[in-house]
Parts: C-alpha cells; sequence; structure tokens
C-alpha cells in the first residue's frame, strides 16, 4: 500500500501512513472479517504564512478469480472523473469489460467490491477521504506495463480512497487526519448470505 501526497510548493511537511491487520466483525451481516486498518495524516510545518495543498490517493489492488465475476456498489449514480472530463455513473453497479480508469467525487464511507466466484465481498471504509479511484489498465495497457504481466488485468481491480477534487489544503500548524479500513468476508451477494446493501447501509 502505497499513500502519495503530491504538494504544490516546496515546504515542511510530513505524512505518516499506519496499517494494522486483525479480525472484526460486520455489524448486520454477523459475519467474522478479517480487516487492515490504514490511519494516514499530514502536517504543516512551515513557520511562514503559506498554506499547503496536496491530492491523496492509496494505492492498493485486489485479487480477484476474473474480472467478469467482479462488481463494485456504492458508488452508483455518482459523478466521476475520466480523461479530466466529468461524467455521470448510469449502471446499477459497476462492472468490467474493459478498461477503467475513473475517479468517483463525494462518494460515501463504504464501498462494497464483490466476487461472485470467490464468494467473497471486500468492505472498503474511510473517513476524510472523499473520493475514490477505481482502475484496470485491461490487455493493451497491461502488455505495455514493464511491472505487469500481460495476463494480470484478468485477475486485480484497483479501488482506493483518495482526496482529489478538493485537495487537503493546511494552513501553518494545521493537520490533517483520515483513515480507510479493508474488511473481506468469506460470503458475496451471488451466495446469498451477505446482502451488499446491509454491508454499505450497516456500522
Amino acid at each position: 500500500m502505497v499513500s502519495e501526497l503530491l504538494l504544490c510548493q516546496p515546504c515542511r511537511w510530513w505524512v505518516r501512513v499506519q496499517q494494522s491487520l486483525g479480525k472484526s466483525r460486520l455489524r448486520g451481516a454477523n459475519l467474522s472479517a478479517e480487516s487492515r486498518q490504514i490511519p494516514c495524516g499530514g502536517a504543516n510545518l512551515s513557520e511562514d504564512a503559506e498554506s499547503i495543498r496536496g491530492g491523496l490517493s492509496s494505492s492498493h489492488h485486489f485479487s480477484f478469480s476474473f474480472n467478469s465475476e467482479v462488481r463494485v456498489e456504492g458508488l452508483e449514480t455518482l459523478d466521476y472523473l475520466e480523461n479530466k472530463e466529468r461524467f455521470t455513473e448510469q449502471g446499477d453497479a459497476i462492472t468490467f469489460e474493459s478498461e477503467v480508469d475513473k475517479i468517483y467525487l463525494s462518494t460515501p464511507t463504504k464501498i462494497a467490491i464483490l466476487d461472485h466466484e470467490k464468494k467473497r465481498t471486500f468492505v472498503l471504509r474511510k473517513d476524510g477521504l472523499p473520493d475514490a479511484v477505481v482502475w484496470n489498465p485491461w490487455d493493451k495497457k497491461a502488455k505495455a506495463m514493464a511491472d505487469f504481466g500481460d495476463e494480470e488485468y484478468k485477475h486485480m481491480l484497483c479501488v482506493e480512497a483518495a482526496a482529489v477534487e478538493k485537495p487537503i489544503t493546511l494552513k501553518p500548524g494545521e493537520e490533517w487526519r483520515g483513515r480507510q479500513e479493508l474488511s473481506a468476508v468469506p460470503s458475496s451477494y451471488c451466495s446469498g448470505q451477505l446482502d451488499p446493501k446491509r454491508v454499505l447501509l450497516g456500522s
């Protein structure tokens, strides 16, 4: 997992990213879940009067059986940026049949990624990071990437919390804190054991 803070001018600042692994339970689903908590924060340590601004994203890839069996819930009807243009999502859920590189704006605090084949659901919970990036390079771009296997695109998906549309702005002495938690539930929507709407609406 990599977090990047892109700043507009030289200054004194820090970014802290921590990870912790453990087990939790999803209220309402009554299912045990492996979870990874990723708190992060930053501070402007400059002594002058200038503020700092930057965007933040946490990059991590999910492994799946095959992309055709995956769908993302929680981003329906939201606006997104693609190639610097703004659009509105029209589908009931996001599915994958070609390259995807979108930044969803003002997203909810919970996003569910469902893998029907493996009967598993990932739940992404986040605070302080209003946007979400969804990315898969698909076949042509995957072959052009030196550090990416030609067939890896079929079994991966990047869904990450981010702050893109409205960069984080810190005045001297100010701090910012954010958090994201990833939980893997050993079930999926198609198994009938877990309703993704309950995951998204529950605590």
